[in-house]
């Protein structure tokens, strides 16, 4: 026993606090754990509130239509406010030409009647039904029959012809069509739907759709047929909707009064069963070397003095460029255009105003036969 331990014996033990031993004391497994615990809960973190799902910033093409129309919309209010309690500057919204069609004159005077009404934009709803539109004799109008067949090499000039009545398109299609296009020729053949007060609820969208389509020279010769067909239902597609006129398109069909057996064109157009407009469609080559199978596919006699037609109307198409052709005797044909080329735009409007005039002409052709 030590000095230390022997002068310690027999005293009892003091208040005084015990210095801490520098060896570690130990700790019972049980109380251990219980303290780990009790530590534990003592310093629990409180859970951090669900941080809000942050969206991109770059907004999605469906988010710029939505914003795109309410502001269209919002433009539309404030200028039908206006016109409120002001006279309108023209009994008549749309130019409609009077006297010149006389197998139309109904549908002229129904025009006019309805136009003459007064009605301003502010008497309209911001959106047009097509119960309420008077876009069925506007139709008439556009495609009423040429007032004259005209002859083969008077056609080039005839399908360059201005419309017959202007076509209501949006105030944005029409602002960008104001610096590429000769202003007679836009004022002439399209007007401001908004400013007219008379949306056309199917030919003012498909002629929009055909002014402003992309992806026109790329892909398959199939996927360059669904760009054409922007414009080909887009007007033709349209008079078929409207005119009493029997109005059938197909395509790649068999079409024996007037085309070899086993052959079949790429787009055919008929009318009371008469075949009248015709193409041919090639993903790329020369479009004239393409062109020469409208003719190499007819049936010999099938147009000319003693044909079923005096012509055919017909087109070409290698990729984006056209060429319209009129085929007027066997094997012999007159290049009604210029190569229109649709990747640009003033060659796109002249697209739609000649395909009007398509219908125009051969329209005049089925009255004249029908004689």
């Amino acid at each position: 026993m030590t000095e230390l331990q022997t002068e310690n014996v027999g005293k009892t033990p003091t208040t005084a606090k015990a210095k801490p031993s520098r060896m570690r004391q130990a700790v019972p497994a049980k109380s251990y754990r219980r303290s780990v615990r009790l530590v534990a809960k003592a310093h629990v973190v409180p859970e951090a509130a669900p941080q809000p799902v942050r969206r991109s910033a770059k907004p999605t093409t469906v988010d710029i239509a939505k914003e795109f129309y309410s502001r269209l919309e919002d433009i539309s209010k404030q200028l039908s406010l206006l016109t409120v309690g002001q006279s309108p500057p023209s009994s008549l919204p749309i130019p409609i030409p009077t006297g010149k069609f006389a197998k139309d004159k109904a549908a002229e005077e129904a025009v006019v009647a309805s136009f003459d009404s007064g009605k301003t934009l502010s008497d309209e709803p911001p959106l047009y039904p097509i119960t309420d539109s008077r876009e069925k004799d506007i139709c008439r109008l556009i495609f009423a029959p040429a007032s004259t067949v005209p002859k083969p090499k008077d056609v080039r000039a005839r399908l360059r012809e201005n419309l017959s009545a202007p076509i209501p398109i949006h105030h944005f299609v029409y602002n960008l069509l104001k610096p590429v296009i000769d202003a007679e020729v836009l004022e002439t053949n399209f007007c401001i739907a908004e400013e007219v007060g008379n949306i056309c609820p199917k030919l003012t969208p498909s002629v929009e759709r055909a002014l402003m389509i992309n992806n026109v020279n790329v892909g398959t010769e199939a996927m360059q047929q669904h760009v054409l067909d922007a414009f080909l239902m887009g007007i033709i597609g349209t008079a078929q909707d409207h005119l009493a006129t029997n109005i059938k398109v197909d395509r790649n069909a068999a079409e024996s009064s007037m085309t070899m057996p086993q052959c079949r064109p790429d787009y055919l157009l008929t009318m009371n069963g008469q075949l009248v407009f015709k193409g041919e469609e090639k993903k790329g080559g020369d479009i004239r070397h393409i062109a020469q199978e409208l003719s190499d596919k007819m049936l010999p006699g099938s147009v000319g003095k003693t044909g079923k037609l005096d012509y055919l109307l017909g087109y070409a198409t290698s990729g984006s460029r056209v060429l319209f052709e009129c085929i007027y005797s066997d094997h012999a044909m007159l290049e009604c255009s210029n190569i229109i080329d649709l990747l640009k735009l003033p060659d796109r409007v002249t697209m739609v105003i000649m395909l009007v005039n398509v219908v125009r002409i051969t329209r005049a052709q089925i009255l004249a036969k029908e004689k």
